[in-house]
């Protein structure tokens, strides 16, 4: 490269650098306007939209305060019958009546009355994985959760059982439960018949003393262990019939101790950006 060639080069280099620097000093200068002209429209307009702020903020308060409240509750069940995905599908009806505000039909199959039901938010069933019971498919039979939305806690005394009874309350349910108790009943009749014979043996002469080598006679002691044996089955059969449910109740209705959904901060802020959205609105349009 010739030398006046290296002398044109460095000459254009410079008029570039000092063709940016230019720009960026421009640059500087318009953003150091736009800060200071930002900073009086500020400093004049501020009360405003301060104003307008703390009025949404207001309303925004005095929307949650006199909102109702709604509060969250799990009650854990055990069932027999069936699986877990049909008691979520009867849920789900439920919560579909709720929602549609068909609280006739609602309070028909749960056996309150309507005043009640309208306090109901939602119902829903899960899984011990958190899982909607609606999509879950598997046959082992684990207890699972009840969850649901109220706006009066006094409701969740009275929905534990209405809730039991509509899901054990199928045709299906009542004549397995129908089955099982008059199975318990003739094995109750058979035990008591057994353990009868067995006392009226135990008085007979026909017992063997102890030491006699004779393998068709009975001892007390192989009398008494039957009679007891006996007994226990009795009280298991008795058990089972005292206890003849499908689903049962292992942990009663908890309700979360604060209300669900957003807190009164949140509501605050949320109100004060909106205040402030709404001014620079008008301040744009009108």
């Amino acid at each position: 490269m010739q030398p006046d060639q290296i002398e044109n080069s460095r000459d254009t280099g410079k008029k570039v650098w000092e063709a940016l620097m230019l720009q960026m000093a421009e640059g500087s200068g318009f953003l150091s306007a736009m800060f200071l002209s930002f900073r009086r429209y500020l400093r004049k307009n501020i009360l405003m939209y301060l104003l307008f702020g703390l009025a949404a903020m207001a309303v925004s308060a005095g929307y949650w305060l006199f909102k109702p409240k709604v509060y969250e509750a799990e009650m854990t069940v055990s069932y027999v019958h069936y699986e877990k995905k049909i008691y979520g599908d009867m849920l789900q009806k439920l919560d579909n009546l709720i929602r549609s505000g068909d609280e006739k039909v609602l309070a028909d199959l749960l056996g309150l009355p309507e005043s009640q039901v309208g306090k109901l938010k939602s119902i829903s069933g899960y899984n011990i994985r958190n899982e909607e019971l609606t999509g879950d498919l598997s046959t082992e039979k684990i207890p699972f959760y009840i969850k649901v939305k109220v706006t009066d806690l006094s409701i969740l005394e009275p929905l534990q059982p209405a809730l039991v009874n509509y899901l054990n309350n199928t045709e299906f349910i009542r004549e397995r439960l129908d089955y099982m108790i008059r199975k318990s009943q003739q094995d109750l009749d058979f035990l008591e018949h057994r353990l009868a014979v067995v006392d009226s043996l135990s008085s007979l002469l026909i017992i063997r003393k102890e030491g006699i080598n004779d393998e068709k006679a009975i001892t007390r002691m192989e009398l008494l262990q039957e009679a007891l044996a006996l007994h226990d089955r009795i009280q298991q059969v008795k058990g089972s019939m005292e206890f003849n449910q499908n689903i049962e109740v292992l942990d009663m209705f908890v309700p979360t101790g604060k209300p669900a959904g957003s807190g009164l901060k949140t509501y605050l802020v949320y109100g004060f950006l909106a205040g402030i959205g709404l001014r620079i609105l008008l301040k744009l349009f009108f």
